[in-house]
């Protein structure tokens, strides 16, 4: 017996190279949330997830509060990857989203950042949500630098160069 296509798009599988964050990785309200993938395209870690009927609003369009949750962690992640920081966690000091389009159900949208600074008590990152290549929200934020990692073989970064 064979299942019936998904029309919503909710178990269709990732694009080729995304696995999950290691559990060390996943925060309680990142796995809340519904979390996301990673994979690594050029020496830069880049995100995604399915949009599925747990991200949606009443409308049928990812939830903006998931987007912005999404956002938040990633682009810590993906500075802390691409920098190769020790910081042991970087707590967010400001966030800010600008909503360009709405993100349907059933869609795989793709997270890239951009380091802008480093300084040595803050990292300021950028980033965007695109759904097949265009962008759909724009995120921008500021993080708050913590003492290295006591042992930098288990540092974020190093978790993640592991993984990948």
């Amino acid at each position: 017996m064979t299942t019936p296509p998904d029309p919503t798009g909710d178990t269709l599988p990732p694009p080729p190279g995304f696995v999950p964050l290691p559990d060390s990785l996943a925060s309680g309200f990142n796995v809340a949330s519904g979390g996301f993938l990673v994979a690594q395209e050029a020496g830069a870690l880049i995100g995604g997830f399915r949009v599925t009927a747990a991200c949606c609003n009443r409308a049928g369009f990812c939830h903006g509060g998931r987007l912005a949750t999404v956002c938040d962690i990633f682009l810590a992640l993906a500075v802390v990857f691409r920098e190769d920081l020790r910081d042991d966690f970087l707590p967010t000091v400001s966030l800010t989203m600008d909503f360009m389009a709405p993100v349907a159900r059933g869609v795989w949208a793709e997270l890239q950042a951009d380091t802008l600074r480093i300084t040595r008590s803050l990292v300021f990152a950028q980033g965007l949500v695109t759904v097949d290549g265009i962008p759909a929200a724009r995120a921008s934020a500021v993080y708050h630098r913590t003492p290295p990692a006591r042992d930098s073989a288990n540092s974020m970064g190093a978790i993640l160069r592991a993984l990948l």
